[in-house]
């Protein structure tokens, strides 16, 4: 909890306050930030636009999300790496089944019946590799280290879709 204090600038006592205990702030920080989370991809994933135009967007959304917003982006970042996320894996879970049905699922299956990506492709395991490596780019940003200037965004989801593209080479 001090470095929740520390990172959001209110003293410790007063977190203790209005949480009670750290279960109680995670509690409320997850469920604040997964609606928040699901606000925000319903506004970033659109159905009339193919999957690689969607992933490329979220990727664009996430990573401007954290360098105009870091301390949210902290916090999350501080919640999903103490080692008692554990506590709160069930009850999110909920919440992350209502992203997958109503985002998720639908994207990927209209790109699988558009014959845009392989029909084995597994849309939850392709959002959280992605989510892996935003997370990565997110403490970069966070801990000043930027993100190379080189980078661009679509070589990600690039990068991504050479494994899941019905279109490939090797195919």
């Amino acid at each position: 909890m001090d470095q929740v204090a520390e990172s959001s600038g209110v003293s410790k006592p007063m977190i203790y306050y209005y949480f009670k205990n750290k279960e109680g702030y995670y509690k409320a920080l997850a469920t604040f930030l997964l609606k928040m989370a699901r606000s925000m991809t319903r506004k970033v994933f659109k159905t009339e636009v193919s999957l690689r135009e969607n992933l490329t967007n979220y990727v664009r959304f996430r990573i401007e999300y954290v360098k105009n917003n870091p301390g949210i982006s902290r916090a999350f970042m501080s919640m999903i790496s103490d080692p008692n996320i554990g506590l709160l894996i069930e009850e999110m879970q909920d919440e992350f089944n209502v992203m997958r049905l109503e985002l998720i699922d639908p994207i990927f299956d209209r790109a699988k019946k558009n014959g845009e990506i392989l029909p084995e492709t597994n849309g939850v395991m392709v959002i959280m590799m992605l989510n892996s490596v935003l997370v990565a780019l997110s403490m970069k940003i966070l801990n000043g280290f930027g993100i190379n200037d080189k980078l661009n965004t679509d070589e990600i989801v690039d990068i991504l879709f050479n494994g899941i593209s019905a279109h490939r080479e090797d195919n």
